[in-house]
């Protein structure tokens, strides 16, 4: 059953949408213009939003500047069925129709900048956090719903997000500059600048240059107490924290600086011949996570430890793309070459959770730290058939070869754990835990897709992808270390290291049958198959239990119909589909006893729902936008292993013989709803826009799983502008709603029963943002 909020907001999307239809809100007969169309190559040619006969959303970059979208987390709330578990600014895990990513080792949404995968599968903590880049000067932002494994590959099960650059232009030179400053409350000022500039190198050649550099203060403190309360060592519940002495207050800690810089550089020898090469670098420091502590929770927003122990991130990004294209008469072909590397450094103050864990009398000091060093290498070489859209047939074939490489490096150690050491004389520096995990992934895949005009308005479309990967961990073309000390499976460090080794083939198809009675309807129907890789666990200590070495993949089938309507000269367009996703082998995470967290197949699930997006221009000045969709996701049939774990802890798993769960991170329920007034004031255009987002209870994991409480997320802008410039007023979170996101994700050392961490949003933001344009 719907929860009432989510019953209000779908009544209330729902009574919208039927005036809007029934003409009970008056669309005004001076307004002649339509809503404008976005071009999206989606299918690896040019299409607009409206004729793509399947479920996507897409905005420009001018769209993104004014609703004031700054970030991949903010446009997830805005667009139906998308939905994220994030720990702050580069920490995101991207999910679509109710797919969650957590329990395995590769995202479930594919995310690419321009022709480069930055889904990164590997196997450490933050192995399917994708790349964080900043979106300013971007062409535009494509959100593909549903399972794109045919043309994007195995990680994009539920969907894929592209983001699409503004390339170079060979003969306009054209600058933009941004400045922003605001206020967050219970923080303090934030600002940030950006700026572009497009150069023209002769006739046939042209540089694009962007800059970007912010800062956001935190509005969580790191406070430490001591004495610190000790855990009852029967159930790890925290002492009494508010009462106990504070030593210091680290204020505000969650700080955090980007800053970084794109160059792209284009060459056109000829008609038939383009190169565009392109680089980034972006570097965040963060000084803790978005999180506070449950207990006490969402009143007291801040870390409490035993000691003062900082807990930086850092986070180094390079990328680097070479794409080539070139007109071959028969058809065009395209080599899409990509090179990213990834540097990840944080510390966490493991105190308390290790010191529950080894049953100490008193807390011992204890910095962990983890370096998460990625990168990966792909290429992509397709050919498209010519055709200016009205050919009858119409195809794409590929092939497609990916490499990455993980190096995961945990290291925790004090002196008091020699003493506990079995002898003391092998464990002279207390190692507590010491891990150097080797990961590697290759990917191999080829593939054709195309579309038929059976008719002039019936077109059948169909693709096939074959695929293979391959995944070790630890041995496997490296020399690798595996978990030793204290805390791992064995004192001293292996003679040989223990390995994991995995591979897999197969095929993912799609089929699609659409109607296009005019160019204002499109209606279609479809089956695709999505494909996830498995992956390998993190061997354990011995007396933490048994846990699984390896994983299997899952795989999904998508059923979908939908419909793209277009009424009233182009001023109403009514998008909606409704979907059912058969999951086999779900993976989900398990946990053990000492509060260790593995991926396992949890068995066999569905996912279903409705989506809808509606948006219409009432007249010249007004426009509105609602969206929604609800979710229903489930392990319908659990293996035994999760029926055992979750079994008494859902209304609709009282037993392991009757059981089912929810899919952890999935918003049951979502809707947004934006009113914009545009007018001109003298010479200027002047823009107002509010809007408000809703968010359904969702359910997580910590050491026991955790229910997440329904949010509402309001912003509103003010703008005013010319050709030349732009000012902006904006407040973000208007009603200061502190919203509970994700549970634990960042936790990369042992969870403790009677502590949560909560991630969490920014508070109430107001500011102002002018832009340039020379």
């Amino acid at each position: 059953m719907m929860p009432r909020r989510a019953l209000s907001l779908s009544s209330a999307i729902a009574s919208g949408i039927t005036l809007l239809l029934a003409g009970k809100i008056a669309f005004s007969a001076d307004d002649t213009s339509g809503l404008g169309e976005i071009v999206v190559t989606a299918q690896k040619y040019q299409s607009t939003v409206q004729s793509t006969p399947f479920s996507l959303s897409a905005l420009s970059g001018q769209q993104l500047a004014d609703a004031g979208i700054a970030s991949v987390d903010d446009l997830t709330r805005d667009v139906p069925g998308f939905s994220m578990r994030s720990a702050g600014p580069g920490q995101s895990e991207y999910e679509a129709r109710g797919l969650a990513s957590n329990g395995g080792s590769s995202p479930t949404v594919g995310f690419y900048l321009d022709e480069i995968p930055l889904s990164p599968p590997a196997a450490s903590q933050t192995g399917k956090i994708v790349i964080d880049p900043d979106l300013y000067d971007l062409d535009r932002v494509e959100l593909l719903r549903g399972p794109q494994g045919t043309l994007y590959g195995s990680g994009s099960m539920g969907g894929t997000i592209r983001l699409i650059t503004a390339q170079p232009k060979l003969d306009t030179f054209e600058a933009t500059i941004q400045g922003t400053l605001s206020s967050t409350q219970g923080g303090s000022v934030n600002g940030g600048g950006n700026a572009m500039v497009n150069l023209p190198l002769g006739n046939s050649m042209a540089l694009r240059l962007v800059g970007s550099d912010a800062y956001r203060s935190g509005w969580i403190d790191r406070i430490t107490l001591n004495p610190f309360p000790i855990e009852s060592a029967s159930n790890g519940h925290r002492g009494d924290i508010l009462n106990a002495p504070i030593q210091s207050i680290a204020s505000d800690a969650n700080t955090v600086r980007m800053y970084g810089g794109r160059a792209s550089i284009r060459w056109q020898p000829s008609e038939d011949i383009g190169v565009v090469g392109m680089v980034l670098y972006q570097r965040m420091k963060m000084g803790g996570y978005d999180e506070f502590d449950v207990p006490p929770g969402a009143d007291h927003l801040a870390r409490y430890q035993p000691f003062p122990i900082a807990e930086p991130i850092t986070d180094n990004v390079h990328v680097y793309g070479l794409t080539i294209s070139a007109n071959l008469g028969f058809a065009d072909l395209t080599s899409a070459t990509g090179y990213w590397d990834r540097a990840e450094n944080q510390t966490q103050d493991a105190s308390e959770n290790f010191t529950w864990a080894l049953a100490l009398p008193s807390y011992i000091s204890l910095p962990y730290p983890e370096i998460d060093l990625s990168n990966q290498f792909s290429q992509e070489i397709r050919l498209n058939s010519k055709g200016d859209g009205h050919d009858r047939l119409r195809w794409v074939v590929g092939a497609f070869y990916s490499d990455l490489k993980s190096d995961w490096i945990e290291y925790a150690l004090n002196p008091v754990v020699t003493a506990l050491s079995s002898p003391p004389s092998d464990n002279p520096q207390g190692i507590i835990f010491n891990g150097d995990n080797k990961y590697r992934m290759k990917q191999y895949a080829v593939f054709a897709d195309g579309s038929y005009n059976i008719t002039d308005t019936i077109k059948f479309s169909t693709g096939l992808r074959w695929y293979r990967y391959q995944s070790a961990q630890y041995e496997y073309l490296y020399i690798g270390g595996q978990p030793w000390g204290y805390y791992a499976p064995q004192l001293l460090f292996p003679a040989v290291a223990p390995g994991t080794q995995a591979s897999n083939r197969g095929f993912n198809p799609r089929f699609n049958l659409s109607y296009e009675p005019s160019g204002n309807l499109t209606t279609y129907a479809s089956v695709a198959k999505g494909f996830r890789p498995g992956g390998a666990n993190q061997i354990t200590a011995s007396f933490c239990g048994p846990a699984p070495t390896s994983f299997g993949p899952d795989s999904v089938w998508n059923y979908e119909i939908g419909e793209k309507a277009k009424v009233l000269d182009g001023r109403l367009t009514v998008n909606s589909d409704f979907y059912y996703i058969k999951w086999s082998d779900v993976q989900q995470t398990l946990f053990l006893a000492c509060g260790y967290q593995y991926g396992a197949n949890a068995g066999e699930g569905r996912s279903f729902g409705p989506e809808l997006e509606v948006s219409a221009k009432l007249s010249p000045e007004w426009s509105v936008a609602l969206s929604g969709t609800y979710t229903h996701a489930e392990v319908n049939s659990p293996s035994a292993a999760f029926a055992a774990q979750v079994a008494g802890q859902y209304r609709t798993c009282p037993t392991v013989s009757n059981c089912t769960a929810p899919i952890l991170n999935v918003p049951k329920s979502t809707g947004t709803i934006t009113l914009t007034y545009t007018t001109q004031v003298s010479d200027y255009q002047f823009t107002a826009r509010v809007s408000d987002s809703y968010i359904g209870s969702s359910t997580d994991v910590a050491y026991t799983f955790v229910e997440l409480p329904s949010y509402n997320l309001a912003n509103a802008v003010l703008s005013l502008g010319s050709d030349k410039w732009t000012a902006r007023l904006f407040v973000t979170n208007l009603t200061n709603k502190v919203a509970e996101i994700s549970a634990n994700n960042t936790s990369f050392q042992v969870n403790l029963p009677g502590v949560v961490r909560i991630s969490t949003n920014q508070p109430r933001t107001f500011g102002t943002e002018l832009n340039y344009r020379f």
